[in-house]
């Protein structure tokens, strides 16, 4: 990508987050697995948790501005001007990306996307029952959602239980780099 920005700390509920491209191994295997299972160029596509928007713009990079497709990136509002920010250093038309605020829990004004993209969204155990709840209201019937994590704590996985009770979840298994990226922790 042309641009990168990203450092600094952000207000999350009481406590500051660290505001970094989180574990790059993560959004990566997101990326690789996306890109390989998606061939779709006119699917509508939202990132929840998006940081600075490093998963989505180089999904948006990756389709090309040709496709018919556009990927929305997501996050809190003390994000929403570094998203923007990244957009425009990386030259992508405003009709292929765009940014906006999405706090986890107020997801019901957005339509359901046909796939949505979290990256390392489980790191703040407070906000797990919202991201559940976000994740409720925007996959529909024909949504597809790409997850990944790193497990930091046994309650990562609490979360995912919680998942596989509202959703059928299939991990990858057939991905020939999962006993790299598993021995990582990296769970997709």
């Amino acid at each position: 990508m042309a641009g990168w920005h990203g450092t600094g700390k952000v207000l999350a509920a009481g406590g500051t987050v660290e505001l970094t491209s989180w574990e790059a191994d993560v959004g990566a295997q997101l990326l690789r697995i996306f890109l390989l299972g998606d061939d779709s160029k006119t699917a509508n596509r939202l990132e929840l948790g998006a940081g600075g928007g490093l998963v989505g713009l180089a999904i948006a990079l990756a389709l090309g501005q040709s496709s018919n497709a556009h990927i929305e990136i997501t996050d809190q509002i003390q994000l929403h001007s570094l998203m923007e920010h990244n957009i425009k250093v990386n030259h992508i038309a405003s009709e292929f990306v765009s940014a906006s605020v999405l706090d986890w829990g107020e997801a019901s004004i957005h339509k359901q996307p046909d796939v949505l993209l979290a990256a390392d969204c489980v790191y703040f155990e407070p906000a797990f029952p919202l991201l559940l709840q976000t994740m409720k209201q925007l996959i529909g019937g024909n949504t597809v959602c790409y997850f990944c994590f790193k497990k930091r704590r046994n309650a990562d996985l609490h979360f995912v239980k919680d998942l596989r009770k509202s959703f059928r979840v299939e991990d990858v298994m057939d991905d020939p780099d999962r006993g790299i990226w598993s021995r990582e922790r990296l769970f997709l």
